[in-house]
């Protein structure tokens, strides 16, 4: 990786040479996701040098962050036994944690061209279908394999907002990944049958592919949920504010809806990255780590869905805490700068 980075630096880009296009407000959300997650990053390690390291390393956050490495995976082994609870160990996965108790137990295997997938676990939360996965092959797909297929619900196509794999390497020729289908941000759901359909696995170290038919028919029921809609006043500063809108509790997490409200020109014009993002602890002192599932808007209103760990049993109160991050990328040396507003404080309804 650091030669590509080298590589890259290297080349001589001419910056007017590049031409303005539209892009969709799921696109702005998801460059949004990406941004956010290499922010964190660099909390730790300074911006890699050169414009085109820079874009390059955004255009790959989503691979690199949630990737683990072979020999931290490679000591869960035996190969088949929790998956989500392999995957809640890990730090990005700590929202994860205890889902295994609630997780369906599938075990339905499909064959194709040598290489054998097996859906090991699901757990549907009403508005997130969680599918775990074993692979095994006759190829080497590197230490994080991707995966090209479609997932429907009920047969009906553009039916979910759009699905997140991982792909883990935790032994020679095996795999352990975590598909997540996310329905509409504003829709639930208590039952359906998911089709999750794959046509390809590839490993991006060096582009080799194994294409085959592997077709899975999942029946998910929902666990047990409460739906509080929230009532709260926004917070706002400088035309920027976050307003709270529903909360799901499940046994195991809660779903927070949000939007996100920009209407100042002024930063507009200054910064070409804006978002918010929410910290939150509760009554009780204790801390949440959090999931962004994605986010979509226009006119300057964003409505995003994120999903906390589970909620301590006896919490009474949320508190959260919204910040706003702002970028220029035209200089990628620039630090990125905050802003905090009052907090949006939501009594829990159990």
């Amino acid at each position: 990786m650091k030669k590509l980075f080298n590589h890259f630096n290297d080349i001589d880009i001419n910056l007017h040479e590049f031409e303005e296009v539209e892009i969709s407000e799921f696109e702005k959300a998801q460059f949004k996701k990406d941004f956010r997650k290499q922010i964190k990053k660099n909390n730790y390690q300074k911006w890699t040098k050169g414009i085109a390291a820079a874009c390059l390393t955004i255009g790959i956050a989503t691979t690199s962050l949630v990737g683990l490495s072979y020999t931290t995976f490679a000591q869960e082994i035996p190969f088949v036994n929790s998956i989500f609870k392999l995957f809640s160990e890990k730090e990005y996965g700590k929202t994860l944690v205890g889902y295994e108790k609630f997780a369906e137990a599938e075990n339905m295997t499909v064959e194709s061209n040598g290489t054998t997938i097996t859906i090991t676990e699901t757990l549907l939360d009403s508005k997130k279908l969680f599918v775990s996965y074993s692979i095994e092959t006759d190829k080497d797909l590197g230490t994080i394999a991707l995966i090209d297929g479609s997932f429907t619900l009920n047969g009906q196509q553009n039916s979910l907002f759009h699905a997140e794999h991982d792909i883990n390497k935790i032994g020679k020729n095996k795999y352990a990944g975590m598909t997540t289908a996310i329905l509409p941000l504003s829709h639930s759901i208590d039952e359906g049958t998911f089709q999750f359909n794959i046509r390809e696995l590839s490993n991006p170290e060096n582009s080799e592919v194994v294409q085959g038919e592997w077709d899975f028919q999942i029946y998910a029921k929902s666990s047990d949920t409460i739906i509080q809609t929230v009532e709260v006043p926004k917070s706002e500063m400088n035309d920027l504010n976050v307003e709270i809108s529903k909360i799901t509790y499940t046994p195991y997490s809660f779903i927070v809806n949000y939007k996100e409200g920009i209407h100042n020109d002024v930063l507009n014009e200054k910064y070409n990255v804006i978002y918010s993002e929410l910290l939150l602890k509760d009554d009780l002192g204790n801390t949440y780590k959090s999931k962004f599932n994605g986010g979509y808007g226009n006119s300057g209103v964003t409505d995003y869905m994120i999903t906390f760990g589970q909620l301590h049993p006896n919490a009474k109160t949320l508190i959260f805490t919204p910040i706003f991050h702002f970028k220029n990328l035209d200089n990628i040396y620039e630090s990125v700068e905050t802003m905090q507003l009052d907090d949006i404080i939501v009594e829990i309804e159990r």
